[in-house]
């Protein structure tokens, strides 16, 4: 007599769990990398505003008073967003002429931290093996006003 079918199904029972196990590291790669790009564009949009505001400043205030009061606001709304104006690799407001035309030109440059630095162990082809990152990331912000009171 032969046995009923149902016995196959029980050595299916891990089957999901192994699964799971496989497709885990994967994804919290994607959601390690979705993170990272989160932060890079969070970063990226406060320095392109400090920039923004620093020219802003720099375009109502006196043409001697540039250098001073432009980096000063970008300072302030660095801060307030929550990032160190001590990691920017530049912060400055100049007065420049263009054509004949007077412009404030501010520029931000920051590198970006990343959660996971140094080298990263990995495991290609069954050997050890590290990848170390070759370069950084800068984060480069820049905006021109056109100043009409000078």
């Amino acid at each position: 007599m032969k046995r009923p079918q149902s016995h196959l199904m029980k050595s299916e029972r891990g089957q999901s769990l192994v699964e799971f196990a496989l497709t885990l590291p994967m994804l919290l790669v994607v959601m390690l990398m979705v993170t990272e790009f989160g932060r890079a564009l969070f970063q990226y949009n406060i320095l392109a505003q400090a920039t923004r505001e620093g020219a802003r400043v720099g375009v109502v205030s006196a043409e001697d008073d540039v250098p001073v009061n432009g980096p000063a606001r970008m300072t302030e709304l660095l801060t307030a967003a929550g990032i160190d104006p001590v990691d920017l690799s530049e912060l400055s407001c100049t007065v420049a002429d263009s054509a004949g035309t007077k412009v404030v030109v501010a520029r931000a440059h920051m590198p970006f931290h990343w959660i996971l630095e140094g080298n990263m162990p990995t495991n290609p082809g069954g050997a050890g093996g590290v990848i170390t990152p070759d370069h950084d990331l800068v984060l480069r912000a820049e905006t021109i006003m056109k100043a009409e009171t000078f």
